[in-house]
């Protein structure tokens, strides 16, 4: 007989966490209004260009140790574990302090400020590292008032300081500043509130070290996984400044920021809150494949909701609400719509992979989408056009979201059978 103990309260869990990000969110909606009317398209491709190099510093500044801390056992592994990934973030930063005298050489073509560019880095990425780190743990021992809180704050801040610095002609690093300002509040609060300096003190060394060597899997199959994925969703802004324009990049990421905040409101939380019912100490095997369904199915209706208006009027959209110079904005979201809803529905579910010990497929599935998003860039470069990059895209990933999530709910049957 199936098991349904854990879902009702999933259900509540993930309201609290999705109460405190939607306010967030609301709050990037309405400063996106502002920032779209005081920053150009050129200016928001140079922050898209920061946002993505710093993403994937904080990525693999973690080790990746952040996704062992939802198979701890208890909450003191948890903990430790969360630990170990905040300290390897921080070193990780420290260390990119040490190539700000290269700054002009590495930044001097992305930027028209290489120096502050590259010091902006090091805590963008030391930042980034912590928020994974501590969201991992709060998510564990269900702290999600506190992570709705730390999040409210962060986009407070960040709209706050981004708006300010664009009248005190900032430029592209009025965005980068606010973005990187926002990251390290969120870290500061949500450390505090998880009492952080307490556990730091407590830490022993040799509890770290043997945490780390038996979960060694994570950096030497999840780091390489991950930075795929991350390629596969974040090589157009890598390339388009020098294939085609900052402009172009610019328009391009703000269609991807907008269609990032529903499922940054439903799709995380609850992402999050469904790895954390079906871990080992939150849930049984035979409570994994309802559990899955009853995402899957509400992830489907929700992401139908999202997407079908910019499907449907994706450029008229955006004209009327950010301005007439962000028509492109939604015209390149139009066409990625049925990407957005596809990440929506089976970005929260791949977790199984992970759970059912699956790192080594992981990494080969994370390897083809950045396969098809090179694929995809080299069809734009190849026909010198911007949308045919954009349309190859949407293609090739549409047909890998199909197989990850074939293979995810084959592994949640399975999980749930043993």
């Amino acid at each position: 007989m199936t098991s349904s103990r854990p879902v009702g309260g999933y259900w509540r869990q993930v309201s609290t966490l999705m109460g405190g990000t939607a306010a967030a969110q609301a709050i990037g909606i309405l400063s996106m209004l502002v920032l779209a009317r005081l920053y150009s398209p050129h200016e928001f491709g140079g922050y898209a260009l920061f946002f993505a190099i710093s993403g994937l510093l904080a990525l693999i500044s973690t080790g990746k140790y952040d996704g062992a801390v939802f198979l701890a056992r208890d909450a003191d592994e948890a903990a430790e574990l969360a630990l170990l990934s905040l300290c390897i973030a921080q070193a990780a930063g420290i260390a990119l302090l040490a190539l700000l005298p290269l700054s002009a050489l590495l930044a001097g073509a992305a930027t028209d400020h290489p120096f502050l560019f590259m010091l902006l880095l090091a805590p963008a990425t030391a930042s980034g590292g912590a928020v994974a780190a501590l969201t991992a743990w709060a998510t564990q021992i269900k702290r999600f008032a506190d992570i709705s809180a730390a999040r409210l704050l962060q986009a407070a801040a960040a709209a706050a300081i981004s708006i300010l610095l664009a009248f005190a002609n900032w430029g592209e690093m009025g965005l980068i500043a606010g973005f990187v300002a926002g990251q390290v509040l969120f870290a500061a609060m949500l450390g505090f509130r998880l009492g952080l300096f307490g556990y730091l003190r407590r830490l022993r060394p040799g509890t770290v070290l043997t945490h780390a060597k038996a979960n060694a899997r994570f950096p030497r199959y999840l780091v390489p996984s991950e930075v795929f994925n991350y390629l596969g969703a974040q090589l157009v802004a890598f390339v388009t400044p020098a294939l085609f324009s900052a402009a172009a990049l610019g328009q391009y990421s703000l269609g991807q920021r907008v269609a990032a905040m529903p499922i940054s409101v439903i799709g995380s939380a609850m992402g999050s809150v469904f790895r954390s019912a079906v871990g080992p100490q939150h849930s049984t095997p035979e409570d994994i494949l309802p559990l899955f369904r009853s995402t899957l199915k509400r992830l489907c209706l929700a992401g139908a909701l999202v997407t079908l208006p910019l499907l449907v009027a994706g450029p008229q959209l955006f004209a009327f609400v950010f301005g007439a110079k962000w028509h492109d904005a939604g015209f390149y979201l139009q066409l990625m719509s049925p990407v957005v809803f596809a990440r929506f529905v089976v970005s929260p579910l791949s977790v199984i992979l992970l759970l059912a010990g699956r790192q080594r497929l992981d990494a080969i599935l994370q390897a083809m989408y950045a396969m098809s998003a090179l694929a995809a860039v080299g069809t734009g470069a190849w026909l010198g056009s911007f949308v045919a990059m954009v349309v190859s895209l949407t293609v090739f990933q549409m047909l890998l979201y199909a197989g990850y999530l074939i293979i995810s709910y084959r592994l949640a049957k399975d999980m749930s059978a043993r």
